[in-house]
């Protein structure tokens, strides 16, 4: 029997404003979105991951973050959240050279 661990929204916002605030915030982005990874597939949990994988896009720069802003970019069209959706897009128009 598999046991999904599912984060309740309190604890997602927690996790996500703490790895932000770390000095390895972009390891600990990563280390959030692989927790993220053993949920089971939902709208919920593609919007956690947009969320995560926005921030490591914004946050963790380097050679990874235009392919960070993709996945999230990706979650937060199938996650149908408005609100991850409008913060896409606007990352998009900040980084609108990577299309």
């Amino acid at each position: 029997m598999v046991l999904w661990p599912v984060f309740s929204e309190d604890d997602f916002e927690l996790r996500l404003r703490a790895a932000l605030e770390r000095r390895d915030a972009a390891r600990s982005l990563r280390e959030l979105f692989d927790a993220l990874t053993e949920q089971p597939p939902s709208r919920q949990r593609d919007a956690r991951m947009a969320l995560v994988a926005l921030a490591l896009a914004e946050h963790g720069g380097g050679k990874g973050a235009e392919r960070w802003f993709v996945t999230g970019y990706s979650y937060a069209r199938t996650s149908r959240d408005p609100e991850v959706r409008a913060r896409a897009e606007r990352l998009r128009e900040r980084f609108g050279s990577w299309w």
